[in-house]
């Protein structure tokens, strides 16, 4: 897996030559868009050769030169996408899990139509209690950081509020594996599956199992989590990426739907949970 610096470098990377790209296709020299920009006549190449991260004023100014104005809100969001392109684990976690799981709070309120896909857990706005705390306390000890686990799973719990308040929709996509590892005691686990099953009769809620086929067009790596088409968070093991750049997010809104094309719903999906339910109750 790339390192965060590795990431991050090559995100810049690629918006370097993305303003590359915009100058070539307009015929305009660099010392020409300097001048027009009233910058010193290095900058151009700076930005164009990752030396220098541009502002959103560069951006904007490159593009009315350059007559690129569609190109404006999807380079800007790059800019700040790379700006803000990794929240480390390690500094939310200095105090212990509970700040990282109370600092979701805020975008879940306001998210009207949520989009998760999770191929080996079971996403946190539909864990049990119990399933919440194994969960939690994995990631403690895998990480090393302050034991704070009962605030972080009240503040898990607390999360779920937005699955009964206001008018928003929920598309949950799981992969099969999710249903068979054992975050928790056997019993729990079965609670957690019984809980699934009645999660999948809501209306402003659709759960999906992904189940691998040849055909499946992807399999991504990562869990991430779409909030309306604002922004998506991935996780990986170094970091927490947001990506807020339209063409990005439009990008993660296709792999969901290509995930959700492998799933199945309704009776075919109760009844995987079903069938684990019973094998995590020891009757299969």
């Amino acid at each position: 897996m790339s390192s965060p610096q590795h990431r991050l470098e090559e995100a810049r990377g690629i918006l370097a030559a993305r303003l590359r790209e915009i100058r070539s296709a307009a015929g305009i020299t660099g010392r020409d868009l300097a001048q027009q920009a009233g910058w010193h006549f290095s900058k151009v190449s700076k930005l164009e050769n990752n030396k220098q991260l541009p502002s959103e004023t560069d951006v904007r100014d490159w593009c009315r030169i350059c007559e690129a104005e569609s190109q404006t809100t999807d380079l800007v969001a790059s800019v700040r996408n790379v700006n803000a392109f990794y929240t480390e684990w390690r500094r939310l976690e200095e105090t212990g899990i509970g700040q990282v799981q109370r600092s979701f709070l805020p975008l879940y309120e306001r998210t009207s139509q949520f989009r998760v896909f999770q191929h080996s857990a079971i996403p946190g706005l539909i864990q049990t209690p119990a399933y919440a705390r194994g969960h939690l306390k994995k990631i403690v000890g895998f990480r090393g950081i302050p034991d704070d686990v009962d605030t972080a799973v009240e503040a898990r719990m607390r999360q779920q509020d937005v699955m009964t308040t206001g008018a928003r929709r929920f598309a949950f996509l799981i992969g099969e594996q999710a249903l068979h590892t054992p975050y928790c005691a056997s019993a729990e686990m079965a609670a957690q599956m019984d809980q699934l099953i009645d999660l999948t009769r809501r209306v402003n809620v659709s759960i999906g199992v992904v189940i691998w086929r040849p055909e499946t067009g992807i399999w991504p790596p990562e869990n991430f989590w779409i909030y309306d088409t604002e922004q998506v968070r991935v996780d990986t093991i170094p970091g927490q990426v947001r990506v807020k750049a339209p063409g990005d997010v439009a990008l993660y809104e296709k792999a969901f739907q290509a995930l959700s094309e492998s799933a199945v719903y309704g009776d075919e999906a109760r009844a995987l949970f079903a069938a684990a339910q019973r094998k995590w109750s020891g009757q299969s």
